[in-house]
């Protein structure tokens, strides 16, 4: 009997505990605690553009070490929250401005620029809370990048 008391008593626990770390999960972080960095690790900026005649839309890269820590020191000043899975819209055919900051281990992380900037993580998603964004410098950024 004092077993199973014990063995209840630890299920409750460990279930609290879970309880409590899916809701820190959904605080809001700051991007670069997001995106895992302290200095830049990346080393490859992929800009898509949207088209705007059905074709292909326009890709283009950019590896210049200044113009990512320019990016990331643009984004340190926001903060991001996990977006709930019911929130997430997987199936989404307006095509956008999406900018992929790649790793020297093929490591990928998108940011769709909409109305709210959203910030891909393999299958995690997120979304800034204390804009609005400063839409201005991201259109600045992409055309002074644009080849």
């Amino acid at each position: 009997m004092k077993i199973r008391a014990l063995l209840l008593i630890a299920v409750m626990i460990m279930g609290t505990y879970a309880m409590i770390q899916l809701f820190l999960g959904y605080d809001k972080k700051e991007v670069t605690k997001v995106l895992g960095v302290t200095e830049s690790p990346f080393s490859l900026l992929t800009f898509s553009e949207p088209s705007l005649s059905g074709a292909a839309p326009k890709i283009w890269n950019v590896d210049d070490a200044s113009e990512i820590e320019s990016l990331l020191e643009f984004l340190q000043d926001y903060h991001v929250r996990k977006l709930k899975p019911n929130k997430i819209n997987r199936v989404d055919n307006i095509d956008q401005f999406k900018i992929n900051l790649t790793d020297k281990n093929g490591n990928n992380f998108s940011i769709v620029v909409n109305e709210d900037l959203i910030i891909q993580n393999s299958s995690l998603y997120y979304e800034v809370v204390d804009g609005p964004i400063d839409v201005d410098w991201i259109v600045q950024f992409i055309i002074s990048n644009k080849i």
